[in-house]
């Protein structure tokens, strides 16, 4: 959506190289669909949603500049208008969020049916009421999603963070980091492996006529950066500005407590914790980092693979799930969004919405992201036991779905039903008038209004008749073309003759 706000740094320190200032350089790579695995595969979707953007990545992991010519799509995480000045960027600018967007949400399993949403008025600095929530539709674009999970909600206290200190592009990095713990680690995300893989660094408001210190900027304060790990490089969106004028107030409209954040406070963070870096005191981390490069001089294993895992199998990295990735079964896994899979195409798109990436559309796997059908290995489980002692018992498969709830879709081109009143906060509006007028209305809503006048008959009849005496465009020739050949028959004598004529030219006139 709009700009991660996070491309300014503390008093013009320099930012680490991984997260290339939240939308930095685009990362290479190349992967593909899970083999074999029916959870994600496939099928071509149908155009239309709203992550935007465009971006690069190959198979291989070497590091690209643009995104791929042709093949970018847009979304909601690009600006249309001029970059903002360095004072205002990252300043709270209202709200945009429409129903058709919310709708959308539910739509996509990202907000259960327990919390009800309310759109912002005209408020600039969100106000929210008593129990509500203040949420971003750019953080679910990337992997976000309620209930959060509790490596989030870990991080959250752990660094005293709000979800507005979080740009859009650092959501997409801990949805990546999420990722390559759960599907080819096999264990769940660790504070102490986040904090040996990424550092914490607070984002100033620029500008020359700003006397140091710098203060931090309002929203997207906090930008996660790769200090020189050996941890694999993602580039988020450079468009991703703008993205703080996505937020909308969520309430739980039940007695369980389905958002588990905490409450708004419009005051810059703290700096808890933001030092912490447990080297090389954490065994475990310790060891994932030497698995990690075993894995990437042994195998093809890529940034790419960990960006395609999540998007192809319709996973939210940071929604609490019944299960790890590295647990998933199939299209009646309940953790998935829908279990109708997505074409490598529509994954790429998809990919391009949120990041910065050279992915081809004919992308193959680097190393295959664990699953049912492909287990981690007894060298895997040895090295971490965690692997065994977290793993979950079989869940309750879940209907497949008879259409797609998140298919690519471009927002512009966005035609859903309105949000139904009761998730927004309102009770339906009451109908008006006498029974007779309820049921006449009733039959014309689902009608165009020229059936409902002249009948179906009559128009399917106008309709054919016009298809039959309608020329197909490859008879019109082109108007470049010179003029076409007209025949006419003559009679001579007794005989009929065609006679070979011309259009005749308009010589021009000039005026004056």
């Amino acid at each position: 959506m709009r700009a991660d706000s996070g491309k300014q740094q503390d008093s013009g320190s320099q930012q680490g190289s991984g997260s290339h200032q939240e939308a930095g350089s685009p990362q290479d790579a190349g992967s593909s669909q899970e083999a074999g695995s029916s959870q994600d595969a496939g099928n071509s979707q149908d155009a239309g949603s709203r992550l935007e953007s465009g971006s690069s990545s190959q198979a291989s992991g070497s590091q690209v500049g643009t995104s791929s010519s042709g093949e970018a799509s847009s979304s909601s995480s690009q600006s249309s208008g001029e970059e903002p000045s360095p004072v205002t960027r990252g300043a709270w600018m209202g709200s945009n969020v429409t129903e058709y967007e919310i709708d959308w949400l539910y739509r996509s399993r990202r907000i259960p049916e327990g919390v009800t949403c309310r759109i912002p008025g005209d408020e600039l600095i969100p106000d929210p009421e008593p129990d509500e929530r203040v949420v971003f539709l750019a953080h679910f674009e990337r992997g976000f999603g309620l209930p959060p999970s509790s490596f989030f909600l870990d991080l959250l206290d752990f660094y005293k963070l709000q979800p507005h200190h979080l740009p859009g592009n650092s959501i997409f990095y801990l949805s990546c980091y999420t990722t390559f713990m759960e599907a080819y680690i096999g264990i769940r995300p660790t504070r102490e492996t986040f904090a040996r893989f990424f550092a914490l660094r607070i984002n100033s408001v620029q500008g020359k006529d700003i006397p140091p210190p710098k203060p931090p900027v309002q929203c997207g304060s906090c930008i996660i950066s790769k200090q020189g790990s050996p941890f694999f490089e993602f580039s988020g969106l450079e468009s991703c500005r703008l993205w703080q004028g996505t937020f909308f107030y969520v309430k739980n409209n039940g007695p369980a407590d389905l958002i588990c954040l905490p409450p708004f406070d419009p005051a810059p963070p703290a700096k808890t914790n933001w030092s912490y870096n447990p080297k090389e005191s954490h065994n475990e981390t310790n060891r994932i980092i030497r698995f990690m490069k075993q894995k990437m001089k042994d195998t093809g294993i890529c940034s790419d693979d960990i960006i395609r895992t999540f998007i192809s199998r319709r996973v939210l990295p940071l929604k609490r799930r019944a299960h790890r990735m590295s647990e998933m079964y199939g299209p009646g896994d309940p953790t998935k969004i829908t279990g109708l899979p997505l074409s490598k195409k529509d994954v790429v798109l998809k990919a391009k919405q949120i990041c910065q990436t050279a992915m081809r559309f004919n992308w193959k796997w680097g190393l295959l992201p664990f699953s049912t059908t492909n287990p981690p290995t007894q060298e895997a489980k040895d090295r971490f036991p965690l692997i065994e002692a977290e793993r979950r018992g079989s869940c309750r498969k879940r209907a497949l779905d008879s259409f797609d709830p998140d298919p690519l879709i471009f927002w512009k081109d966005l035609k859903m039903g309105k949000t139904p009143a009761s998730r927004l906060g309102r009770s339906p509006p009451k109908p008006t008038g006498s029974a007779d007028d309820l049921e006449m209305l009733e039959i014309h809503e689902h009608a165009p209004p020229l059936r409902a006048e002249a009948g179906t008959e009559f128009v399917d009849k106008l309709m054919a008749q016009g298809q039959k005496n309608k020329r197909s465009p490859s008879d019109d020739g082109s108007s470049q073309a010179p003029p076409s050949k007209r025949f006419r028959t003559e009679e001579l004598g007794e005989k009929k003759v065609g006679v070979r004529r011309y259009a005749r030219k308009q010589m021009p006139t000039a005026a004056g």
